[in-house]
C-alpha cells in the first residue's frame, strides 16, 4: 500500500483560468490545471499513450490535449477521451484551504 501525502503547491491566485503548471511532488510528474470555470484539477503529467507532458498541452474545458498526439483525457476521471491513448491518467485529490491549493500523491 502507498502512502498519500498533501502538498501546498501555489496559491490559488497564482494560477489563472486556462493555466497549467507542472508540479513535482514526492518524485511524481503532476499536471495542474485550473479551468476557465475555475475549477482545479491535478494528473499525472505524463501521457499514457506515449511519455510526453500534458502540462505542455491545451486546456479545452475539463479536459487535457495532449501536444504529441492530441490525445485528449478528463481531467475530472482521467478517462482517455480520443486516440490514439486508450488508457486512462491518474488523477488526485485537489482542494483548498484559504488561499492555498493542496494536491494529495
Amino acid at each position: 500500500m502507498t502512502e498519500s501525502n498533501t502538498h501546498r503547491v501555489a496559491g490559488a491566485a497564482s494560477l489563472a483560468p486556462g493555466e497549467v503548471r507542472l508540479l513535482e511532488l514526492g518524485g511524481q510528474r503532476v499536471c495542474l490545471a485550473r479551468t476557465d470555470d475555475d475549477e482545479l484539477f491535478a494528473v499525472d503529467d505524463i501521457c499514457s499513450h506515449e511519455e510526453e507532458s500534458l502540462s505542455e498541452g491545451w486546456l479545452d474545458g475539463s479536459c487535457i490535449e495532449c501536444p504529441a498526439h492530441n490525445s485528449v483525457f478528463d481531467l475530472r476521471t482521467g478517462e482517455a477521451l480520443t486516440l490514439p491513448a486508450t488508457e486512462p491518467v491518474r488523477t488526485y485529490p485537489v482542494t483548498t484551504d484559504g488561499d492555498d491549493v493542496l494536491v494529495t500523491v
